[in-house]
C-alpha cells in the first residue's frame, strides 16, 4: 500500500488541463488523469511541483511531500527544467542574444539558462530552453515581449526526470531514491 509513503508521480499533462484542484471556471483538471484507485492510496493530498499553464503541456511532477516539492521549486536549488517551444515566426541570434542577456518585464527580471534553436521553416521557429526557475508564463513573457508568439510550449524535463516517451495523459511512479530526495 502506498500510504506513509514518498509519493513521485511523473504525468504528461496535455494542453487544456490546468494545475490547481480548484477552479471557477470548471476546466479540467491535471489530478483528474491520475486513477482514482491511485489516488485513494495516496495518504494525504498530491501537490503539483511548479506549474504548466492552461495552454502548456509535458512533464508535470506530483508529490504527497511538500518538503520535496519545495526543494524541487526552489530557486536557490538551481533544479534544470527544460521546454521545447514553437514560436510563431524566426528566432534569430539577435533575438537568442536579447535573451540570453535576460529581460526586465513588470520589473521582474526573467532570465533563461541557455536556449538553442533546432528547427525553423519559413514562419516558425521550435527552440530549447533550459530555466533553472520558472516564473509564472516566464517563456511566453519573455517571447511576447520581443513580439513573438509561442504557439506550443512543451516542458519535457524537470531537474534529473525525463519525459521520454510517456503518452499524453499518462502518468508513472518514479523512485525518490533513484532522484537522492529520500532524505529532505
Amino acid at each position: 500500500m502506498l500510504q506513509d509513503k514518498i509519493i513521485l508521480i511523473a504525468l504528461n499533462k496535455p494542453k487544456g488541463f490546468i494545475c490547481t484542484h480548484r477552479d471557477e471556471y470548471n476546466r479540467r483538471k491535471a489530478i483528474d488523469l491520475i486513477p482514482k484507485k491511485t489516488l485513494k492510496t495516496i495518504n494525504g493530498k498530491i501537490h503539483s511541483v511548479g506549474r504548466l499553464d492552461y495552454n502548456s503541456q509535458g512533464l508535470l511532477l506530483l508529490t504527497n511531500n511538500t518538503k520535496i516539492k519545495n526543494y524541487l521549486e526552489s530557486p536557490s536549488n538551481k533544479i534544470i527544467r527544460i521546454y521545447k517551444v514553437k514560436v510563431q515566426q524566426i528566432v534569430d541570434i539577435k533575438t537568442i542574444k536579447k535573451i540570453q542577456k535576460g529581460l526586465i518585464i513588470n520589473n521582474m527580471s526573467y532570465k533563461v539558462k541557455a536556449i538553442k534553436v533546432i528547427s525553423t521553416t519559413k514562419s516558425y521557429s521550435w527552440v530549447l530552453i533550459k530555466l533553472e526557475e520558472g516564473k509564472n508564463n516566464h517563456i511566453r513573457k519573455v517571447f511576447h515581449k520581443l513580439g513573438f508568439t509561442v504557439n506550443k510550449l512543451i516542458r519535457i524535463q524537470y531537474g534529473p526526470v525525463k519525459l521520454s516517451s510517456l503518452k499524453s495523459g499518462s502518468m508513472k511512479f518514479i523512485s525518490p531514491f533513484k532522484l537522492n530526495l529520500i532524505n529532505l
